[in-house]
């Protein structure tokens, strides 16, 4: 759920959404919630405002205070609350804010429950509880870092460049990677909620730009950046190429393979056909699934895969972790699995299979169309591609996927803002640049495309 705050959310409204969902929570038989927040600058009134409506319909409250959504996540576990709710609006611009509704371990509400607590708004269909909820803060950082290191091994000293673009991750993940013995190079680690230097979106080049020169400055062995509540990640290898997080999935996916033989690898259909290569020549089986981490682990529940990945940086270790993302368990991983293959960066990215790829693109259209485009854009695929397999069912959710022997292109609509999604890649350039030229004429003959708004756009030119 997000909104500008001031203008959708204020701390009235959060109240209210506090006495709603704490309504919910109980008639889930659930009767305490924990709370916790990121960096924004609305994000502790909010917060505060939440509570209050908790408590107000009878559920106690424990406030984890400013934490990584992962940190929230697995705090459910350890101080054994079900519900909650996390005060984020992710990688959205800084005027935005929002929250996550957490009704039961690593799992949040989706559509279905969001649109159940929006009915419960519009109706005042809330119920005070028989007696208010008691509030208590609790400081879980220090418990929280004493579990990683019981939990990953890194033998090798790496010297690591951190870029939280002066969000929630600078807090913590500079102290988790020293206390396991990891040179830390800070850059943009104060908090600044006015994101003074753009939008935390570690899919954004101009972010990836500035670790990779970070990363040649000093030295560094990788570096990582990462959004606004810390769940998702970028990475730059030790000579400064930008690794596109679907290649890491191929790289996560080799280690998962080795320990955890034939099993199934889950990515959503944003992901480079490199991950489907990989997974099949280790031996394991490919899920794709829609975008979206929510409806990925909702999926898991039945297909109960070891690990799951994200083009957008979100990654699962549901067999040796939890079945949630979290950016500092990820980074973690990924240093761990260097340092016991006693390989660089760049080494574990040049053994896998070669594509040229798109990074993440976003091209503006205004809500209210861009469902049409999108199905529009599928029927011209499907006459313009007769050769191709066209992925449009379930496994697409709000998008299509073209997919060759050789080569794919993704299009979908955004579930969290006025803006849809291009993915494409190819083994040839030859190819590449027919499916970027494809595209960049394609997007120009709808006039609902907006050109003021975009991401990454640079890479149709």
């Amino acid at each position: 759920m997000r909104g500008v705050a001031g203008k959708d959310l204020s701390p009235e409204i959060m109240e209210f959404l506090g006495r709603a969902y704490g309504t919910y929570l109980k008639r889930h038989q659930i009767n305490e919630a924990l709370v916790g927040h990121d960096s924004r600058a609305t994000s502790q009134e909010y917060s505060e405002a939440l509570i209050k409506g908790f408590n107000w319909a009878g559920i106690n409250t424990t406030n984890i205070g400013l934490a990584l959504v992962g940190t929230f996540y697995w705090a459910q576990y350890f101080l054994n609350k079900k519900g909650g709710a996390f005060i984020t609006a992710s990688h959205n611009p800084a005027e935005y804010n929002g929250l996550k509704l957490a009704i039961d371990f690593s799992e949040t509400l989706v559509h279905e429950g969001m649109q159940e607590i929006r009915k419960m708004m519009e109706n005042d269909d809330f119920e005070k509880g028989e007696k208010e909820g008691i509030a208590e803060n609790v400081d879980i950082k220090e418990a929280y870092i004493k579990d990683l290191n019981k939990r990953i091994k890194i033998d090798k000293k790496f010297k690591v460049v951190i870029d939280p673009s002066c969000t929630t991750a600078g807090i913590i993940v500079p102290e988790v990677l020293r206390s396991f013995g990891l040179e830390v190079v800070e850059n943009n680690c104060q908090l600044d909620s006015s994101f003074p230097l753009g939008t935390p979106d570690p899919t954004e080049i101009s972010v990836a730009q500035r670790v990779k020169e970070k990363v040649l400055a000093t030295g560094a062995d990788i570096g990582f950046s990462y959004d606004a509540d810390g769940d998702r990640i970028g990475i730059v290898d030790e000579k400064g190429n930008i690794i596109w997080n679907d290649v890491l999935i191929a790289i996560f996916a080799i280690d998962i393979l080795g320990r955890y033989p034939g099993s199934k690898i889950m990515f959503n259909i944003l992901s480079s056909k490199v991950v489907e290569d990989t997974v099949r020549s280790h031996g394991g089986q490919s899920f794709m699934w829609r975008v979206g981490h929510s409806f990925l682990k909702k999926k898991n529940q039945e297909v109960k895969a070891p690990f799951i990945g994200e083009l957008s940086g979100h990654f699962f270790f549901s067999a040796d972790f939890y079945n949630h993302d979290d950016g500092c368990y990820t980074t973690l991983k990924l240093l761990e699995y260097l340092s016991r293959s006693n390989q660089t960066l760049s080494q574990a990215v040049a053994a896998l299979p070669q594509y040229i790829s798109s990074p993440e693109i976003k091209v503006g259209c205004p809500d209210d169309k861009k469902t049409s485009l999108i199905r529009r854009m599928s029927e011209a695929l499907k006459q313009d591609y007769s050769e191709a397999e066209i992925i449009d069912d379930e496994r697409a959710g709000d998008g299509v996927r073209l997919e060759l022997p050789d080569s794919m292109l993704v299009v979908r609509y955004s579930q969290n803002g006025p803006y849809i999604t291009v993915k494409f890649e190819a083994r040839e350039r030859e190819r590449y640049d027919e499916l970027k030229n494809y595209l960049n004429k394609s997007l120009h003959n709808y006039p609902e495309i907006d050109w003021s708004y975009g991401v990454n756009v640079e890479s149709l030119e």
